[in-house]
């Protein structure tokens, strides 16, 4: 298994795909990070309290708020890209040919795909904190570090792994059908297209009458939605009431449920298909 999973790391380092991914969330970052800062100039009431909390607090659960959404549309193009690749480029067959089980190289395939996605939101949260610093000497804001303690390196920890974790329904959606499509295409397709619509679905279910309105609380958005508010940070957002969200234990429930049966579904289609059909 060592093996496999080295292999698919290698693969993926020497992919142009995987490359192109970091560089368009380093620019990405780097292009929000710019329209917040232009924002806080535009707004002087904005710029007093920065000046006063010191942007460098922010800048953690900023970088975790963009990779929620960044992160989950380039993780779906990753996972979908290492899997739908084997596919087109013919490669599958003797592949399997050289591996000791089916199971043992979707393993793999996701094991090195869950770290290339854990490193590259290390990767985002390091730039955002780095340009934190640069707007911070560049405006003349305080450079106070008191508010960095264990409690809050902690509480950024917890953050990070719910970030995590409400990616993976959607990451391990586009797994499912590349494999059930033998296609990146399809991968990418299904797994960012739930993650586009299923909100506006829910939205609309959400506004039905009697149970149907419950609807919503056994899908994505509302449960992503309930384990997201579980770390506030300090500038406020608001993003609805938490009364409107299943509990916290519900969202982690239902969501862990869909990671389960999207992985189980692929790994039996996988196991049980002839790949040369």
């Amino acid at each position: 298994m060592n093996k496999l999973i080295k292999a698919e790391i290698f693969k993926l380092k020497k992919r142009n795909m995987t490359w192109v991914l970091m560089y368009v969330l380093i620019a990405a970052i780097f292009l929000i990070m710019l329209l917040l800062q232009a924002v806080l100039k535009t707004d002087s009431s904005a710029a007093v309290i920065a000046g006063k909390v010191s942007l460098l607090k922010e800048m953690l659960p900023i970088a975790l708020s963009l990779v929620s959404l960044l992160g989950t549309i380039l993780a779906v193009i990753l996972i979908a890209n290492s899997v739908g690749s084997e596919y087109s480029w013919q490669t599958i067959r003797p592949y399997l040919m050289s591996t000791e089980s089916r199971a043992k190289m979707l393993t793999a395939k996701l094991v090195a795909a869950g770290i290339f996605i854990i490193a590259g939101m290390l990767i985002a949260v390091v730039c955002t904190v780095l340009l934190g610093f640069l707007f911070t000497a560049i405006r003349g804001y305080s450079w106070d570090l008191s508010f960095f303690t264990m409690g809050f390196f902690w509480d950024q920890c917890l953050t990070f792994l719910r970030t995590l974790f409400v990616m993976l329904p959607f990451t391990l959606l586009a797994f499912l059908f590349t494999i059930s499509a033998r296609s990146t295409a399809a991968g990418i397709g299904f797994g960012l297209g739930v993650f586009f619509v299923e909100p506006v679905f829910s939205g609309i279910m959400g506004m039905l009458p009697g149970k149907l309105a419950k609807i919503p609380d056994y899908l994505f958005s509302n449960n992503m939605s309930s384990i997201k508010l579980l770390a506030e940070s300090s500038i406020k957002i608001s993003v609805g009431q938490t009364s409107i969200f299943p509990s916290p234990l519900h969202a982690f429930i239902v969501l862990a449920i869909y990671c389960v049966v999207f992985v189980a579904i692929a790994f039996a289609i996988f196991r049980n298909r002839d790949v040369t059909g």
